[in-house]
């Protein structure tokens, strides 16, 4: 399994920026950069640590974020090609057991019939339930959140690392995009960036008694 992503040896923050929060990993002795966070199980601190998936039993972070979609993507495509060239074969089958159309075995075709049915039945109930969670984690790349940076998030709220659609998926992703399908990290493949220093976007604030200039 791909590393997740580890903070840099002897790393720390730029110690002349007196504005950035310093926070410090009493478990993994380290300074701790933007979005990294301590995962418990598998004790150590994980670059843009989206959560710890008990699935592939590893953390999801800044270094494998791109294959747990590519995952969840190709499972998914895998059980729509499932129902889609079951349903027809069902269809058939129950044709040929209701007329009794010169079947030799009717009880075997009976029983490989109500698995196939059966198989058809979880695949669907996969497909429906994966539809959901692959729509989140999408939406999470494209707003350039982590989970853990949602369950912090208040309602509405854009997130300082959105720096556009595009650019955030390429920051999972790579920059080429005929190459987002492949399941391993090349030169021109692998995410944009380090996971340790993040490009921000600036809101200014506004105050009340301020008038925004007409455009």
């Amino acid at each position: 399994m791909t590393d997740p992503g580890l903070v840099p040896p002897n790393w720390g923050f730029y110690m002349g920026d007196e504005t950035k929060r310093r926070r410090y990993c009493k478990m993994c002795n380290v300074w701790k950069p933007d979005r990294t966070h301590h995962c418990s199980i598998c004790n150590r601190c994980i670059l843009n640590m989206d959560h710890h998936c008990p699935w592939i039993n590893n953390c999801v972070g800044f270094y494998n974020r791109k294959f747990f979609i590519q995952l969840l993507s190709y499972v998914y495509l895998s059980l729509v090609v499932v129902v889609i060239f079951t349903v027809p074969e069902l269809w058939n089958r129950v044709g040929l057991l209701t007329r009794d159309s010169g079947v030799t075995n009717p009880t075997l075709e009976w029983i490989s019939t109500i698995f196939l049915t059966c198989a058809f039945c979880m695949s669907l109930l996969l497909l429906c339930t994966l539809t959901n969670f692959i729509k989140f984690h999408m939406k999470l790349v494209l707003e350039n959140y982590t989970t853990i940076e949602n369950l912090e998030r208040e309602e509405g709220a854009r997130s300082k690392f959105d720096i556009g659609r595009r650019r955030n998926w390429e920051q999972v992703f790579g920059s080429q995009a005929w190459l987002w399908w492949l399941p391993m990290h090349t030169q021109a493949s692998r995410p944009i960036g380090d996971g340790v220093r993040w490009r921000v976007h600036y809101t200014r604030v506004i105050d009340e008694d301020e008038e925004l200039p007409h455009e």
